[in-house]
């Protein structure tokens, strides 16, 4: 595989790839260089990884769910769950908005929670006080601290913070074992992010201390290649059980899955250019030249991580490396090979 060989070159430190489809895994792989293994820790297929941003989907249907049970609406006002989100224009975003990355609402910079390390509470504080950086729904920009917002709604509606939500709704019915928010009690070992200047033992441990405290509900979680799999293997095959859909209802991820964006303005990879955003999920067919129709949704992580589903193809396709803003064209390069090696392409 192409992939092994980027990893002996030294041009990628390490990857773990698997493929599954609506059944479960079918193939999983795990590639360690001489830079992997300077990072620290072990790795092979069954090991922890830091998901970041892969998070957002995986709330985002737990969110969806609440939905499909009427206890929230996606096109309300979110003031009317939280009231303190009122002025200068609060009270037209939506849950919509915030799913869709066009809400206006400010992301907290990461240079700030590198310097003061606020709680997972100031953190929602500083989301809801900040004004707004548009008129909500007439541009896309990126923002994951708004999904604290979408966390608290829930939490006031069902009592329960983002972690229990998670493990009662998706992770414990979809058999989702090793995925968490603090994942230092784990059963298998934790991947260390190279990249990101904790270099040491007891920099990755403050560092995991902190990141599992904040639980962030959009980049907080760590998981496994087997986790990310049997999650969407569920979506593509869902089930129903005591009156609901396990994890949501087909028509749900359909409408997820959709071009909610349609073009709207907005800046990714340093780039002006028209967007395409489904609900918590990307368009990466509509954006650029990948493999897939359009009814494919992925979303990656700042870590190196990718969760991708092709419902057309059945397929589920997930990639992990171990350094924190990655070079992409591997991870691509082994998307595009998959495809050919299923007959795909």
């Amino acid at each position: 595989m192409r992939l092994g060989e980027r990893v002996v070159s030294g041009h990628v430190p390490a990857a773990a790839l698997a493929v599954g489809d609506a059944r479960g895994p079918l193939r999983k792989e795990v590639f360690v260089g001489e830079a992997g293994h300077s990072g620290g820790g072990r790795m092979d297929a069954e090991s922890i990884f830091f998901l970041a941003s892969v998070t957002k989907p995986i709330f985002a249907t737990a969110f969806m769910q609440l939905v499909e049970e009427g206890l929230v609406e996606l096109h309300e006002p979110i003031s009317r769950h939280l009231p303190e989100f009122t002025g200068g224009g609060r009270e037209r975003v939506t849950a919509f908005h915030l799913l869709t990355h066009t809400s206006g609402v400010q992301d907290v910079l990461p240079e700030l929670i590198r310097r003061t390390r606020p709680s997972g509470p100031r953190l929602t504080r500083l989301t809801i006080e900040a004004p707004l950086r548009h008129e909500p729904g007439t541009r896309w920009e990126y923002c994951s601290t708004s999904f604290y917002l979408l966390a608290e709604m829930a939490r006031r509606l069902t009592g329960l913070a983002a972690e229990p939500l998670l493990r009662e709704r998706l992770f414990e019915p979809l058999g989702m074992a090793d995925t968490t928010f603090d994942p230092r009690r784990a059963r298998r070992p934790i991947v260390p992010v190279q990249g990101i200047g904790a270099d040491n033992r007891l920099k990755r441990f403050l560092l995991l201390r902190y990141v599992a405290s904040i639980a962030h509900p959009g980049g907080g979680l760590f998981g496994t290649l087997d986790d990310l799999l049997h999650f969407g293997a569920a979506l593509l095959r869902p089930a129903q059980a005591d009156g609901r859909w396990l994890p949501i209802a087909p028509k749900t991820f359909r409408l997820m899955a959709q071009d909610h964006v349609r073009g709207l303005p907005g800046v990714a990879y340093d780039e002006e250019r028209p967007m395409h955003h489904g609900l918590a999920w990307s368009k990466p067919t509509l954006n650029k030249d990948v493999p897939g129709g359009p009814g494919v949704v992925d979303h990656g992580g700042a870590t190196g991580t990718r969760l991708w589903i092709d419902p057309d193809a059945e397929l589920v396709f997930v990639y992990f490396t171990s350094r924190w803003d990655p070079d992409r064209g591997p991870e691509l390069e082994a998307l595009r090979g998959t495809y050919a090696a299923l007959g795909l392409d």
